[in-house]
């Protein structure tokens, strides 16, 4: 395989497929990226079995061939080499010779037969919802999402639409995240084109955090397409593709207090700076010390937020509306900053029952278009 590539070109093709790409497996062609030159363009795939990314750029190719590279050592290659075209050469010993001007250097390759098949990437049935708003969505969730939990279900995100509104849920136990749009969503093709969307899957949360990166804050339009056991995003020349997890979602509705006796209103901007300056705290590990929580005392119309360590303390206070009794209360400092941090509001509601009770943050001012949920369990106060 020999082709001669733009270098920008090709690092801005590459770099998102980085992502991708499995770190440990012992698969050695997944852990690399798949480069097919054929028909004047090279395709661009990269896949660990759960998620892939897809892409074509425009080269100028002298000979065609099918390689798997390493993605990351063929970026950092194309960007140290001088002028702005790098021609990309593979012999039959697998070696990789990439050179601009005077300047070669080399690297391994693997046939592009060693990597895996990928799923239909076509879809069987479709839709389309603005980037904008699936990003924003995507934000209020994926900081919940678990990481390497034993219940496979929670290591993604729950999607649920009937046409009319789209609910995300992500859960790992210790926080819950919930938002909810009002968006027109019919089905673009297959046999109920035309019709309300009405599906449910759950997407691993590795694909998400990916996806968020490229979606970006356009207010194009997204193309979803789905078959039964993948999800299928197209993002401009990207097509990023996910396996389904084919498993029951928790009954989260349940897990929502549903009669709450304390409520607070506050500005979020301020809670979300105390917190910071709270986290610098129990995030402080001198002399062995686990991390400490941040406390949160809540008398008349003042919040006191605090956290203690051994070597360090924060401490301040925030004006508040309050109906109910006073409550003193500690969470994880960095998981209740994750849910704060996540409101795109200027003005919360925080709903209490009790010091071991779950708190919900929720906006002050109800929108019957849009809506936010987080769910967050206290620790106990030593």
């Amino acid at each position: 395989m020999k082709a001669v590539f733009d270098k920008n070109s090709l690092i801005a093709a590459i770099t998102p497929a980085l992502g991708f790409v499995s770190g440990k497996n012992t698969l050695a062609a997944i852990e690399g990226v798949n480069l097919r030159c054929e028909g004047g363009q090279c395709v661009i795939t990269s896949y660990d079995l759960e998620k892939g990314f897809r892409t074509a750029i425009e080269c100028e190719i002298e000979e065609e061939g099918n390689y798997v590279v390493n993605g990351q050592r063929l970026v950092q290659i194309a960007r140290s080499m001088p002028g702005d075209f790098v021609t990309v050469d593979i012999d039959e010993t697998n070696t990789v010779r990439v050179s601009s001007g005077k300047a070669v250097m080399k690297l391994h390759a693997l046939p592009g037969a060693d990597f895996p098949a990928l799923p239909d990437l076509r879809g069987n049935r479709s839709c389309e919802i603005s980037r904008r708003f699936f990003g924003e969505m995507l934000d209020q969730t994926n900081f919940a999402i678990a990481q390497n939990n034993m219940r496979p279900e929670l290591n993604g995100s729950f999607f649920r639409t009937d046409g009319k509104t789209l609910t995300i849920v992500a859960c790992d136990g210790n926080k819950l995240a919930l938002s909810e749009r009002s968006v027109d969503l019919t089905y673009a093709t297959g046999e109920q084109e035309g019709e309300n969307l009405d599906e449910d899957f759950i997407l691993p949360g590795k694909a998400l955090t990916e996806l968020r990166r490229l979606l970006g804050d356009s207010d194009d339009m997204l193309q979803i397409r789905m078959t039964t056991k993948h999800v299928i995003f197209a993002v401009d020349s990207f097509i990023i593709f996910s396996r389904i997890i084919d498993l029951d979602y928790i009954d989260y509705d349940r897990f929502i207090p549903k009669q709450s006796k304390i409520f607070v209103t506050l500005d979020s901007g301020a809670f979300c700076g105390a917190l910071e300056r709270c986290l610098l705290v129990s995030e402080d590990r001198t002399l062995g010390q686990a991390r400490s929580p941040v406390k949160c005392v809540f008398e008349g119309n003042t919040l006191k937020v605090s956290s203690d360590s051994v070597a360090s303390s924060s401490i301040d206070e925030i004006f508040t509306d309050k109906v109910g009794d006073d409550l003193e209360i500690a969470f994880n400092c960095r998981f209740l900053l994750e849910a704060i941090r996540a409101c795109d509001v200027d003005r919360i509601k925080l709903s209490l029952s009790g010091p071991l009770m779950s708190m919900i943050v929720e906006p002050a001012e109800p929108d019957p278009d849009r809506k936010f949920l987080f769910l967050v369990l206290p620790v106990k106060i030593r």
